[in-house]
């Protein structure tokens, strides 16, 4: 007999499914023991006329598809994970070539993510982007985020390179995916692009004013995020999983390269619930939030797959699984609140940038929920993005991604940019004129406004991201996001 409380679990998921309604996108939340279901509980439909959400229905999974490529990774036998990317993708740039499989699998390989490499060039998420040109342009990029294995830090790049080098061996992930559905009975499938034809596949809702609207991807699904299946196919692949040993072997933790421990796998993280560290992952795309967790020597896995863009399908997953294990709601992470002085704040020199609001910080345009810890530190609880802050003499002090870091506020600022004229990167194009920057064409170029950070810093908008322009010299700047941080142009 189990001795978790599953009838707790299923009323927690109801209580939090609730606010939802039945009139609206939703989620599905299933929980597994020893290959049998314990706990479903849906709300919600699967889109305009169509019908309930269940255990049956098909999601994007996004970055839970993560795990699964480690685990195919690992099945081939192809690399090792010390083998360095230079001697299985030859024609790499020398900067990716040193980072090592392991490290792009476990977010320390600094490597730069492409859809952000894409947006710093003004392409849109919309526009369709192959796979092969992806890779020989994002190949060809010299430069690293970090120095690999310094900083545990999100980035789908190394995902990207890695599926490559595994079908110049004649292995497809989608194939390796096929072989494991038939196997289990189950419809897990990776798709190409967004418009591919899955069956019984639910739309993703994007909320607009009054309404919602489908989201949408151009670029091609990588194995960072391409797979789709149902909630019942998740927990049934996770069954099958957790008693194999490389299930240990994806979970465990890579330490960095100065032995520092560190909470991220292979495709998987540790979420820390009460006094356990629960091994799991989330993913987002368009419209579609999701998330599983996992305790192997149970064999117990609890799966969360939303078809709406706010649904946090880690946090429900999270609350479940305290109730499960008896973890009282006041064990659980506090919310920081009014954790600093709201406002922007900036590193001495270079491109890191912060936004404090209650309860979060953005950092260089990633927002990360933040909690109370011990002596009066602020923590993340995400092992992929690690924080841990506190205001020491009005400075933001701390680490970030387990690096040290102090940020200064942003004080009011009429610094002149003296960077007038054409700037090009890639054929990519922008015009500075004072404090206003053009960005886009035709119908599309638009004027926005740099906001100074100091230094030669600004922030500028633009395709929905607040983007940071850092003056190099007199004609190189260089532009940067959370996972993107050396895209330079140079003046015309």
């Amino acid at each position: 007999m189990s001795d978790r409380d599953w009838p707790a679990a299923e009323t927690t998921a109801q209580e939090r499914l609730a606010a939802w309604g039945d009139n609206g996108p939703g989620g599905v939340v299933l929980g597994i023991e020893k290959g049998a279901p314990r706990l479903i509980a849906a709300k919600g439909h699967e889109g305009a006329g169509l019908g309930a959400i269940g255990p049956g229905s098909v999601f994007r999974w996004a970055s839970v598809t993560k795990h699964v490529f480690a685990t195919c990774l690992l099945e081939s036998g192809a690399f090792a994970l010390e083998q360095p990317l230079r001697e299985i993708l030859p024609d790499l740039a020398a900067a990716p070539a040193s980072v090592t499989v392991g490290q792009a699998l476990a977010m320390q390989g600094g490597l730069p993510d492409p859809r952000e490499c894409l947006t710093l060039l003004g392409i849109g998420a919309h526009e369709r982007t192959e796979a092969e040109a992806l890779y020989q342009w994002m190949g060809g990029r010299d430069w690293l985020n970090a120095a690999p294995g310094t900083e545990v830090a999100y980035s789908n790049g190394g995902y990207r390179l890695l599926e490559m080098a595994l079908a110049r061996q004649g292995l497809v992930f989608s194939e390796l995916v096929a072989a494991h559905s038939e196997r289990l009975g189950i419809g897990m499938r990776a798709s190409e692009f967004w418009t591919d034809p899955v069956p019984g596949l639910v739309p993703g809702h994007v909320p607009e004013a009054g309404g919602w609207s489908e989201g949408f991807q151009g670029m091609h699904l990588s194995a960072a995020g391409s797979l789709s299946g149902s909630a019942m196919d998740l927990a049934r692949w996770l069954a099958d999983l957790m008693p194999r040993a490389i299930f240990d072997r994806i979970s465990r933790p890579l330490p960095l390269g100065s032995g520092e421990a560190t909470g991220y796998g292979l495709g998987t993280s540790l979420t820390q619930i009460g006094d356990m560290a629960v091994p799991g992952h989330g993913g987002a795309q368009a419209g579609y939030r999701a998330g599983f967790l996992c305790d192997r020597e149970r064999e117990i896995a609890l799966v969360v797959l939303t078809n709406r863009d706010d649904g946090d399908a880690t946090g429900l997953a999270a609350h479940v699984w305290a109730a499960l294990c008896g973890v009282s709601p006041g064990a659980l992470p506090k919310p920081a609140g009014e954790w600093a002085p709201p406002g922007l704040y900036a590193a001495a020199e270079g491109d890191l940038w912060a936004e404090v609001r209650p309860g979060s910080i953005v950092v260089r345009d990633a927002e990360e929920t933040l909690f109370e810890g011990e002596d009066g530190w602020f923590v993340s609880n995400a092992a992929q993005s690690r924080m841990r802050l506190r205001l020491v003499d009005g400075a933001l002090t701390g680490e970030l991604y387990h690096c040290p870091v102090r940020l200064l506020p942003v004080a009011a600022d009429d610094e002149a940019p003296d960077l007038d004229g054409d700037w090009m990167c890639d054929g990519a194009h922008l015009q500075i004129e004072g404090r206003t920057l053009h960005w886009g064409s035709g119908p599309l170029r638009h004027a926005v406004s740099l906001t100074p950070l100091g230094g030669g810093r600004w922030l500028f908008p633009a395709n929905g991201r607040r983007i940071c322009l850092c003056r190099l010299t007199r004609d190189r700047i260089r532009l940067s996001l959370a996972r993107a941080r050396g895209v330079e142009y140079q003046r015309a």
